[in-house]
C-alpha cells in the first residue's frame, strides 16, 4: 500500500511555509559573503549597499543602517509604482539590514583577507543568492531592485541592469576609496553579474519568448 499523497491544501500551506525560509536562508547567505568576502578587502558591492560599505569605511558607520536608511526612497518609489514587487522585498531589505548589522563585528574577525578571492568568489556568492531571490520575485533593494523594476518595466536583460546600475558608485568611490579597491570593487560587481545571469537565464528566455509571441 503506497504512501499517502498529501493534499493540495496541505502542499500550499507547505508552500507558503518553505518559501519565507528559504528566502531568508538566501539572504543569510547574502549577508555572510557580504562580510566575509568584500568588508575585509575594503571592497565594494553596487548600489545602496556599496554606498553604505563607503560609510563604513569612511566613518564606521554601521552597513546595515545604512543599506536601511539609503533604501527607504526608493521603496517609497515602489509602494508607489510596483506594489507587488515593494510587499515582497520590503521585508528582505529590512532582513538583510538586520542580518549586516548584527553581524558585522562577529563575522569580520573571519573574514578572508585577499582581494581576489574577495573579488572573485565573493562576487560569484552574492551573485548567485540575487539572482534566488529575483527568480523569487524578492529584491534587497537598491541595485537589484531598481533593475527589476527596468526589466519589467522596459524588459531590459535583469543582469545587464543590475551591473550598470550598480557600477554607477563607483566613480565616486574611486575618489573616496582608492584606485585599487575600486579596480577590484568592479571585478567584484562583474562576477555578482555573472553570478545572477547564472541563475536566472532561464527565466529570462521563457520572459523574452512570451514577449515574441505577444
Amino acid at each position: 500500500m503506497g504512501e499517502k499523497k498529501p493534499s493540495s491544501r496541505a502542499r500550499v500551506k507547505l508552500k507558503k511555509i518553505k518559501q519565507p525560509l528559504f528566502i531568508f536562508l538566501t539572504i543569510l547567505l547574502f549577508a555572510v559573503g557580504n562580510i566575509m568576502f568584500a568588508v575585509p578587502n575594503t571592497i565594494m558591492n553596487g548600489g545602496m549597499t556599496g554606498l553604505s560599505q563607503i560609510g563604513y569605511y569612511l566613518f564606521d558607520f554601521n552597513i546595515g543602517l545604512g543599506i536601511f536608511l539609503l533604501n527607504v526612497p526608493l521603496f517609497i518609489t515602489a509602494f508607489l509604482f510596483y506594489r507587488d514587487l515593494f510587499y515582497k522585498s520590503a521585508v528582505s531589505m529590512a532582513v538583510v539590514s538586520l542580518l549586516i548589522g548584527l553581524l558585522q563585528e562577529p563575522l569580520l574577525q573571519f573574514g578572508i583577507e585577499n582581494i581576489w578571492i574577495g573579488s572573485v568568489v565573493g562576487g560569484l556568492w552574492m551573485g548567485v543568492t540575487l539572482g534566488i531571490l529575483a527568480r523569487m520575485n524578492a529584491s534587497l533593494g537598491g541595485g537589484s531592485m531598481l533593475g527589476k523594476m527596468l526589466h519589467e518595466r522596459y524588459g531590459i536583460s535583469l543582469t545587464k541592469a543590475i551591473f550598470f546600475i550598480d557600477s554607477s558608485i563607483y566613480p565616486l568611490s574611486l575618489f573616496l576609496i582608492g584606485v585599487i579597491e575600486t579596480i577590484f570593487s568592479l571585478v567584484l560587481t562583474f562576477f555578482s553579474a555573472v553570478g545572477v545571469f547564472l541563475v536566472t537565464r532561464k527565466k529570462e528566455k521563457i520572459i523574452s519568448s512570451k514577449d515574441l509571441s505577444a
